[in-house]
């Protein structure tokens, strides 16, 4: 897998130990002026406590900044005898994004991917789809709730924290 001349940063843990709100203070903070964009992918963001509080956040349904996209990846369809089912879409959304803010410095932050089995089975594929595609000056940051990426790292790890970057 070709590494992009981009900084990647994987930080995961267990349900809890912070890493939400690890990035959410460096963006207060040091990287406060950093990102044109900063897209939020998360399936549970309505009930996670470290969105809650952040006052350049708001609502999370409504966000108070313009340059801050907040998408649940999980989407109802309806289908044609009326019931509702779950589908995962992901991928499409990062495809749609990508090529939406290609050029600009955007953040990608993909949190609660173990949120559904759906996302536990392609959080591999999204994070080697943001290696192959055009994402020039796009980051990306991945909060998994469990540690299977890498399965000789155990679950009492607090917080493992991986930057990868071309040289």
């Amino acid at each position: 897998m070709e590494l992009q001349n981009i900084p990647i940063v994987l930080l995961y843990g267990q349900t809890g130990c912070g890493k939400t709100e690890f990035v959410l203070d460096l963006l207060e903070k040091e990287y406060c002026h950093v990102f044109k964009h900063i897209v939020i992918l998360c399936p549970t963001i309505q009930w996670n406590k470290a969105y809650k509080n952040r006052e350049w956040i708001g609502d999370v349904r409504k966000p108070k900044q313009k340059n801050l996209i907040i998408v649940n990846p999980i989407v109802e369809v309806r289908e044609a005898n009326g019931s509702l089912y779950e589908e995962e879409k992901l991928q499409e959304l990062l495809r749609m994004f990508f090529k939406k803010y290609a050029g600009h410095p955007t953040l990608y932050i993909i949190d609660d991917c173990s949120a559904t089995k759906e996302l536990t089975k392609k959080k591999i594929c999204c994070l080697s789809l943001h290696f192959q595609e055009d994402t020039r000056n796009n980051q990306c940051g991945s909060f998994h709730r469990d540690t299977t990426l890498f399965k000789r790292l155990k679950r009492t790890n607090i917080m493992v924290m991986h930057v990868l970057h071309k040289r």
